[in-house]
């Protein structure tokens, strides 16, 4: 089929329109960019389509988050033990984690070893836990952990990569998503604009609860029982300032309440039967700026984030008592139908606190009985903030807490230095080698420089439809590729001189040439694509970007140093009646 030169043109023309079909977005794009004004043109519907540049290249967040084990290890304790035993268990993993880091050390390993130097029985602290695992001594409990922290960070890593590559609202459509070690993981985000609201997007648990907020009464009852017990010369029914059923601290008092509520007087008068959460600041009224609001809670929660499903971000339709305002709508499974209906029914009139991470998002009061499980969440800043609620609590809660050890922003300029010197030496080699190519081969070097050319083509356009993500590791494979493609001419040039040394004609001289050196350039590039293979199923990053470009490079490489310069001499010789060929 590819001896007639007609197909074998047809097919080479074919892959160059279809080339220039799918760098055109990328081309227009980066036109449009380097207008100092572009910042006033819509370039999201180029973008979609053009090449992604990775986090060095167009700068955006580079976050490293490390499981919470305070929290992880304080999750699992049985929580009937006496108060005094959890304070004094929360202390030792207090001591751990400052050990493990100066001795370099597993934490769960650190946990064992404290634990038995202080006579602490794991089997005991977490024996609800425990109840379906065998365990009978303290390094059996923490093989247990090591086990369930290997599922929870594989179920953080799948969450979390459902969560972002499900909204792209901060450009992050395309994250890189890595586990490191036992406990970490790296996030890498592309192109990120607006940085703190993608952090807290990123570090939210998708910790969901309904629970019941006490009234003002009780409120006020702890407050007086707290100031009792306290050791604290500061007395909260002094300076916490009533509203209604509203309670709040003013900012200056802010610091010295939080010490007091965690304190162990605190603890022992509120344990297991009730909680203090505070109001999230960004829902405060604005004539409030400088207080913050305190709430009083049920312990217990009445429905959990594994109890919700469907959760959309929406917005009201004309008529209704929110029209144009968007909130979540949200389902319940069967069981949190069942408790959902028993509670506003017990509850009417009562108020209900919206919690998500550790914070009250609102507090509704429950007007009627909802039987059916479907509840709204209101009173969102606009469609962005409703649309990262839905998508959180839609990719699920994370199964481990997590916090954010290193937090770096990368910033576009370093990016554009990089493009730029990447730019310069791929078009500096590439200028150089083809130099080369036309002084020392003449006419066919003038071949091999058209083939380099259409290879980067063919290579920018296989990486567009593959979606890769083009990193300064990756122009460094393109630039690899360069070499590579002449390499491949470089053989192929000199079996072709040696056919015409020994008195062949051009047509037998490219045809023996071309023939004799497929071998060798086979052989050459299968060894390169395997190194590159396991480059890129093995590695991650950077070395994964490298490998990418390289891989697609070569296979590129062979296509066009073989087929197309080899159809190019072929129509010299046929249609120009070149009978010799200078080499």
């Amino acid at each position: 089929m590819f001896q007639n030169l007609i197909t074998r043109w047809i097919v080479i023309i074919g892959i160059i329109l279809a080339c220039i079909y799918f760098l055109l977005p990328t081309f227009n794009l980066y036109s449009i960019k380097s207008d100092v004004d572009f910042q006033d043109i819509d370039t999201a519907y180029l973008e979609k389509d053009a090449i992604k540049l990775g986090l060095d290249l167009q700068g955006g967040l580079y976050i490293v988050l490390e499981l919470d084990y305070k929290k992880y290890l304080l999750n699992y304790i049985n929580k009937n033990l006496d108060l005094q035993t959890q304070i004094k268990f929360s202390n030792i993993i207090d001591l751990v984690i400052e050990n493990s880091q100066n001795n370099q050390n597993d934490i769960l390993n650190e946990l064992v070893a404290i634990t038995e130097e202080n006579g602490i029985s794991l089997k005991t602290i977490y024996s609800q836990y425990l109840i379906n695992h065998n365990a009978k001594n303290n390094q059996d409990v923490m093989n247990i952990f090591k086990s369930n922290r290997k599922s929870a960070m594989t179920g953080i890593v799948k969450i979390m990569r459902d969560r972002i590559e499900g909204h792209n609202q901060y450009g992050v459509g395309e994250p890189s998503i890595q586990q490191y070690g036992n406990d970490r993981m790296i996030v890498e985000l592309a192109g990120v604009s607006d940085v703190m609201t993608a952090k807290d997007y990123i570090q939210r648990t998708a910790e969901f609860e309904l629970t019941l907020v006490q009234d003002s009464n009780t409120f006020k009852e702890i407050c007086y029982a707290i100031d009792q017990q306290s050791s604290y010369s500061l007395k909260l029914t002094k300076i916490i300032e009533n509203i209604g059923e509203r309670f709040y601290i003013h900012n200056d008092y802010f610091d010295d309440v939080k010490t007091i509520l965690s304190s162990d007087e605190t603890l022992k008068i509120i344990h297991n039967e009730y909680k203090f959460l505070w109001q999230d600041a960004t829902k405060l009224d604005s004539r409030l700026s400088d207080y913050q609001q305190l709430h009083l809670l049920n312990f217990n929660a009445i429905i959990k984030s594994g109890e919700i499903k469907n959760p959309k971000a929406l917005v009201a339709d004309i008529g209704s008592e929110n029209a144009g305002e968007w909130y979540v709508s949200l389902d319940m499974n069967r069981e949190g139908k069942i408790k959902w209906s028993r509670f506003t029914g017990n509850n009417i009139g009562r108020l209900v606190a919206i919690i998500l991470d550790d914070k009250v998002f609102m507090t509704p009061q429950v007007q009627s009985k909802i039987s059916s499980g479907q509840t709204q969440i209101t009173g969102f800043s606009g469609k962005q903030e409703a649309e990262d609620i839905a998508s959180v609590l839609q990719a699920g809660e994370l199964p481990a807490p997590i916090l954010v050890k290193q937090f770096n922003y990368i910033g576009p300029s370093l990016g554009e230095d990089s493009i730029k010197a990447g730019s310069f030496s791929i078009i500096l080699g590439l200028v150089i080698v083809i130099l080369f190519m036309i002084l020392y081969y003449n006419i066919a070097g003038v071949v091999a420089a058209l083939a380099l050319i259409i290879n980067l083509m063919i290579v920018f356009s296989v990486l567009v439809t593959m979606n890769a993500i083009l990193t300064l590791p990756g122009l460094a494979g393109l630039l690899l590729t360069v070499g590579m493609t002449v390499d491949a001419n470089i053989i192929i040039f000199e079996r072709i001189r040696e056919e015409l040394k020994i008195g062949n004609k051009m047509k037998a001289a490219v045809v023996n040439g071309y023939n004799r050196a497929f071998i060798t350039i086979l052989d050459a590039n299968i060894t390169t694509l395997i190194t590159a293979f396991v480059l890129s199923f093995i590695g991650s990053g950077p070395i994964k970007g490298f490998a990418t470009t390289l891989s697609v490079g070569i296979l590129c490489s062979m296509f066009t140093a073989i087929f197309i310069t080899k159809t190019i001499f072929l129509s010299m010789n046929k249609y120009f009646n070149l009978k010799e060929l200078k080499i």
